[in-house]
């Protein structure tokens, strides 16, 4: 989508900042009669990612781009300074979280994770991003036979030498490793304890699942999921809940008909995230620092 910008010339103050801040030199100062003001330069107008900071830095709204509106997307922030020592409070406390009491998670509470992830960077704007919130236990437990199904198909489908061969030139080879050196090993086991009965080991007997999809076909939309489901991460444990992200899940939606048919996923769509979020049973009191693969500095 190509924004639009358009100055206000009678308010604008010709300050400039709008000029400085714009990440593709979209604005520039002119003299039009006895003042100076902001305008768009037309060969460059049409390279506007809508991103806002133009707005966001005027301090008289004269600013103006197509689909963003002051008090709705721009507004003022409630923050005034960010407290550094609050945040890395937050990321050391936070753990995944995979036993949940049996208390359903109010809609409101769900909303406040939704109205979170709205703030999470993007790629390239308009946001692809769509969110599904499946709320209530036994709307998750409806699914786990289809889910269970389809990873026992995988696992016979996956000893075959050729249909191994065939499917390792099909995916990423992150994904064929982690399918082959993790998923199926674990799920060996599990899967059989499930149809068991002896508990959910997908899902975790959450109570809410979220899952992040997008038009299959759009620009850097597994990106901006992995950082929209961050957020969605953060936003569930400062909110007193406990969440983790469950990449089992959006493979098997994406391949079943009657998943997507009862998660309403829309056709052209593709789940590329999902975390499931509760009330956390435990309360984890140590937290655990993982070394990096490595850091270097140049």
């Amino acid at each position: 989508m190509v924004a639009s910008q358009s100055i206000n010339s009678e308010t604008c103050k010709g300050c400039g900042l709008c000029v400085s801040v714009c990440p593709m030199w979209i604005l520039t100062l002119e003299n039009g009669g006895d003042k100076q003001t902001a305008a768009a330069i037309s060969e460059r107008a049409g390279l506007c990612m809508a991103c806002g900071h133009c707005m966001a830095v005027c301090p008289s709204d004269s600013v103006s781009v197509s689909g963003l509106s002051y008090g709705r997307q721009i507004f003022e922030t409630s923050a005034s300074e960010m407290d550094g020592e609050a945040f890395m409070k937050l990321m050391e406390s936070r753990r995944s979280c995979r036993v949940f009491k049996e208390r359903p998670v109010p809609r409101e509470t769900l909303e406040n994770i939704v109205d979170a992830v709205t703030f999470a960077p993007m790629g390239f704007t308009p946001h692809k991003i769509e969110i599904t919130i499946v709320s209530g236990r036994e709307k998750i437990e409806k699914a786990l036979p289809v889910v269970i199904e389809m990873y026992e198909k995988l696992a016979k489908i996956i000893k075959n030498p050729i249909a191994r061969f065939f499917m390792r030139r099909q995916i990423a080879p992150e994904d064929f490793n982690s399918l082959t050196g993790h998923v199926l090993p674990s799920l060996k086991y599990r899967l059989p304890d499930m149809k068991a009965g002896k508990g959910d080991t997908i899902t975790r007997g959450a109570p809410a699942m979220l899952l992040f999809h997008a038009d299959k076909n759009s620009s850097n939309h597994t990106c901006d999921a992995n950082i929209a489901l961050t957020y969605g991460l953060l936003a569930a444990h400062a909110l007193g809940l406990g969440a983790t992200a469950i990449s089992l899940v959006p493979p098997i939606v994406n391949r079943s008909p009657e998943l997507r048919k009862m998660f309403q996923i829309p056709e052209q769509n593709e789940v590329t995230a999902s975390m499931i979020v509760g009330y956390p049973k435990f309360k984890i009191r140590k937290n655990i620092r993982r070394e990096l693969a490595g850091v270097t500095w140049v």
